[in-house]
């Protein structure tokens, strides 16, 4: 007969751990983690970026036209590759990462 007793009151333990444990994450006292600075200094998106993201990206990289931008992969990873005649005579090639929008690759032409 005290076994059914002991079981409820471990079930009892468990339910309550388990509304605790979610109140304090969902506590809004809670500072909320830092986000981590890419090699750039920018902060990674929390979203993927948009087409109008990465071309915005590359002209601040590379002022000039762009004259392409398509999704690729590059590195392993799935990319918008965005094509900007410079400014500077030079033709770039730059590689974001749609998941995050870190700069994969950036070369020169």
């Amino acid at each position: 007969m005290k076994k059914p007793i002991a079981l409820s009151a471990a079930a009892l333990v468990a339910i309550f751990s388990t509304f605790s444990c979610a109140a304090t994450a969902a506590d809004p006292a809670s500072p909320a983690p830092a986000a981590v600075p890419m090699s750039t200094g920018t902060r990674a998106p929390a979203t993927e970026i948009s087409k109008e993201q990465a071309v915005e990206m590359a002209l601040k990289a590379h002022p000039g036209e762009v004259t392409k931008v398509y999704q690729d992969t590059k590195k392993g990873k799935k990319t918008w590759e965005v094509k900007v005649l410079g400014k500077d005579g030079k033709r770039w090639e730059l590689h974001y990462e749609i998941k995050s929008g870190a700069l994969v690759s950036e070369e020169s032409k």
